[in-house]
């Protein structure tokens, strides 16, 4: 695509989004008791401020889903039905969620029902000219943009960065601009200074940080790429019929890792913390080669324990140097 982009008049959003609506149900940020992601009717619901509490992953990913119904030996495979989804005003950091998404249920698994909903989601982020808040650490991950339209914030309008032919079908009719967004760089206050956390493992700070971690999930729940879930029966009372039924699950759980037997692979507190977050920023990218974590900060904006993961990295990475020095 060409460096220049396309021109949204802020007085035009409502056409805009009318425009969108032709082509699927439109879910943007609104401020509905909280800020949160959901299906709007008219321009006007759109809150541009702040990052939603909850992601997108309940569009694509229920919490709970009926996988097939069974009687006796005959199978009926619940048929999903797919929505068309445009997902505009979403953070970078929402976006780039899909990158792991994508590289998980499309190049390794390749899942037909991710697929199918993932073809009929359009992807139109906002960038954020300043951080967040002081939790977001999005510049640490080696952000990378993932979405069919960039919107960057010009005062009374938008200029629209254009990634893909999905994307530029929306925009077509809309006025060139000629003003290059990459003068645009928002500096995120709180940074994560080392992502090579392998010689950290042994360190004693993990185990005051997981002390204070009360092992709700609100981590995973909140967080766009955890994706784990559990598979289980539910048998009616004539023990010939049913239904199989998929459901969200973390490994922030303690039985998560219980196997037949009562067996618990991390049964402690501080190996589950520690496994979250190795997972987050190491073992996912030695294996597939980007972090899964996107740094949208929700796992510390709002961990009722109040537990500042990235700081206590930092904390422990700065201890290393000076421990190294010393010898």
């Amino acid at each position: 695509m060409e460096k220049r982009g396309k021109i949204l008049l802020k007085k035009d959003l409502s056409k805009f989004i009318d425009k969108l609506k032709a082509y699927g149900e439109v879910v943007a940020p609104v401020k509905r008791d909280i800020l949160r992601y959901d299906i709007i009717k008219d321009a006007s619901e759109i809150c541009f401020e702040g990052l939603p509490r909850f992601t997108l992953k309940k569009f694509f990913f229920p919490q709970n889903q009926d996988i097939f119904n069974f009687k006796e030996n005959k199978i009926r495979k619940n048929e999903i039905k797919t929505k068309k989804y445009v997902f505009f005003g979403i953070r970078e950091c929402d976006t780039n969620a899909f990158l792991v998404n994508d590289k998980l249920f499309l190049d390794e698994i390749s899942d037909d029902n991710y697929k199918n909903i993932r073809e009929n989601m359009i992807l139109i982020a906002l960038h954020c000219n300043q951080p967040v808040d002081r939790f977001c650490f999005c510049e640490s991950m080696e952000f990378k943009g993932y979405y069919d339209l960039l919107l960057y914030d010009l005062g009374d309008k938008f200029h629209i960065k254009i990634l893909t032919e999905k994307g530029e079908g929306l925009v077509k009719n809309l006025e060139e601009d000629e003003y290059w967004h990459e003068t645009f760089i928002c500096k995120n206050i709180n940074v994560l200074e080392t992502k090579d956390i392998k010689n950290l493992y042994d360190h004693p700070e993990w185990k005051k940080f997981s002390d204070d971690c009360i092992s709700c999930g609100m981590c995973t729940n909140l967080c766009p790429t955890c994706l784990c879930f559990d598979i289980f029966d539910e048998v009616n009372l004539d023990l010939k019929s049913g239904k199989r039924k998929l459901q969200w699950d973390s490994c922030m759980y303690r039985d998560f890792t219980l196997v037949a037997g009562g067996h618990i692979f991390r049964e402690e507190r501080v190996d589950r913390f520690k496994h979250r977050i190795y997972h987050k920023i190491q073992y996912f990218k030695e294996q597939f080669g980007i972090f899964m974590c996107t740094g949208c900060g929700r796992c510390i904006r709002h961990c009722p324990a109040e537990i500042y993961w990235t700081g206590g990295i930092n904390l422990m990475h700065k201890n290393q140097i000076k421990s190294t020095k010393n010898v």
